[in-house]
């Protein structure tokens, strides 16, 4: 292999040396077709701006300090907002470039080439951003380039203004919806509540517990009741046995006045209610002789008191209500009125054991609602305490775009008129140039001598036919053919170089041109 690939070059080199016309030919071609076009190529000038966006103390505040993703976010809506057709518009209208348009179609076209023409790229780091245009008049360029970058400031200024307050119309008009929305679920819980007597949250284990404890009030009530009767039954048998009134019998044959009688039985019944009650019977008892004495000494006042004995119209004794049997007689009362209210007692405890039994076989359809219910109640709290929170979020971003103290966009490098065009490289050309026009002339005429049918060597020769060659004539050359080879050789080759030369000298001057 170290040997194949000499031979091989030094054979393309044979082969180029015997085809040089063709080689010089179809080098020189290809070179002045790619050098000379590229002059009838239309140059190109760019110019550029870059844009810094600096954000606020206030700003970054209420916005956190979390840097945003240039590159992500901003970059896809800086070029959306620079490139769209109102701020393109705004251009064309203040470069005076609408009225070498006709009509609105050419307008159009207008637009899109130059948006098509405009570079914008951002850096991913810092808020910067840099704007280029690339056009064949260079005042043009760096006019647009400047204006478009004014323009598109103008546009967003007022863009995050009506944006801003639009956010806080729109937010305050989703905070009277929720709050519709969630007075009127409101509406709706407290009409069910109250139609099926709903008051808390329906829980199956706290109604079986409420019923539990029903039932055992109402063994306890039934046991009392069952207590009260029993004294109710011995208490009609003290009835039974007591006379509803007794006989007050008083000594006539004493000579004590009434007057000392009434405060023996006033000391009496004062020394038996420091032991007893007023319902006591001997203390009742004792009252009701009072009572009567009382009476037969206003009977003696009316009298005259003429001396006459008090007890002359009266029997030896007094007729008068048996305080055992009244005694009894009040108890048999509040025991019936105790009873009526146990039974009561009872009845609404049992009204309560069906109402809750009612409300456990509806509670999978009540809880059903109720929890639909509940639930859309407490989306639309959580939702609307969400608008309220961005509204207030929102009003201050309104406040703050209002008196421009959000994000400030600052030219920092201004378009200057380009003075040396962008395109077409001609340096990078013509060294194309060079190198294309050398292998298309190579490629020539190897393919050249691939196709040619003549035999040029004794060993093609006899691989051709498979004989032996007896003899070779040599090609018989003058010393005129030499001459006249060797002048035509010096004109080719002067030609050539003069050529290459004007070609580096265009090199040379389009390399100083671009670089110095």
């Amino acid at each position: 292999m170290t040997d194949t690939a000499p031979m091989d070059i030094k054979k393309i080199w044979q082969i180029i040396i015997r085809r040089q016309y063709l080689f010089i030919a179809v080098s020189l071609a290809v070179l002045s077709v790619i050098v000379w076009g590229s002059f009838f190529i239309p140059e190109k000038y760019e110019a550029k701006s870059t844009v810094f966006i600096e954000q606020s103390a206030i700003k970054k505040l209420i916005q956190g300090t979390g840097r945003r993703s240039r590159e992500e976010d901003s970059l896809r809506g800086l070029k959306y907002t620079m490139l769209s057709r109102k701020v393109l518009l705004k251009v064309i209208n203040e470069m005076d470039l609408d009225v070498m348009a006709r009509n609105d179609a050419e307008i159009e076209s207008m637009t899109e080439k130059l948006a098509q023409n405009t570079n914008i790229t951002a850096s991913t780091k810092e808020d910067i951003f840099t704007v280029s245009y690339k056009g064949k008049d260079p005042a043009i360029v760096q006019e647009y380039v400047n204006t478009l970058v004014e323009k598109y400031i103008e546009t967003i200024s007022s863009l995050k203004k009506e944006d801003a307050f639009g956010a806080s119309r729109f937010l305050s008009g989703q905070i009277d919806y929720y709050k519709d929305k969630i007075a009127a679920i409101e509406g709706e819980l407290a009409d069910f509540r109250r139609e099926e007597g709903i008051y808390l949250a329906i829980d199956e284990s706290a109604l079986v517990r409420s019923m539990t404890g029903y039932k055992e009030e109402i063994e306890d009530v039934e046991m009392e009741i069952r207590n009260l009767k029993a004294k109710k039954k011995r208490i009609k048998q003290q009835l039974s046995g007591e006379s509803p009134f007794t006989l007050a019998l008083i000594d006539i044959n004493r000579g004590d006045s009434l007057t000392a009688r009434l405060k023996a039985l006033e000391q009496k019944l004062q020394l038996l209610l420091m032991k007893y009650t007023e319902n006591y019977p001997e203390v009742i008892k004792i009252k009701i002789e009072i009572e009567t004495l009382k009476k037969l000494m206003d009977a003696e006042e009316a009298n005259g008191g003429d001396g006459a004995n008090p007890y002359s119209n009266l029997s030896a004794g007094m007729s008068m209500a048996n305080p055992i049997y009244q005694q009894l007689r009040e108890n048999l009362l509040n025991l019936e009125s105790e009873i009526d209210s146990l039974k009561a007692k009872k009845e609404t405890l049992g009204n309560r054991i069906k109402r809750s039994e009612n409300e456990l076989k509806n509670i999978p359809e009540n809880k059903k609602i109720l929890t639909n219910l509940e639930r859309d109640r407490g989306t639309y709290q959580t939702l609307y305490e969400q608008m309220l929170a961005k509204l207030g979020q929102a009003e201050v971003n309104e406040q703050v775009e209002a008196q421009n103290k959000g994000e400030v966009y600052k030219i920092i490098e201004r378009a200057v008129l380009p003075r040396r065009p962008v395109s077409p490289n001609r340096v990078m050309l013509i060294l194309l140039g060079i190198f294309g026009g050398i292998a298309a002339g190579i490629g020539a005429v190897l393919l050249m001598d691939k196709n040619e049918s003549s035999i040029r060597d004794i060993d093609t020769l006899k691989s051709l036919l498979g004989i032996k060659v007896l003899a070779v004539i040599p090609a018989i050359v003058t010393e005129n053919d030499i001459r006249r080879k060797r002048k035509i050789d010096r004109r080719v080759y002067a030609f050539s170089i003069f050529y290459l030369l004007i070609i580096g000298s265009v090199f040379i001057n389009e390399l100083i041109n671009r670089f110095f």
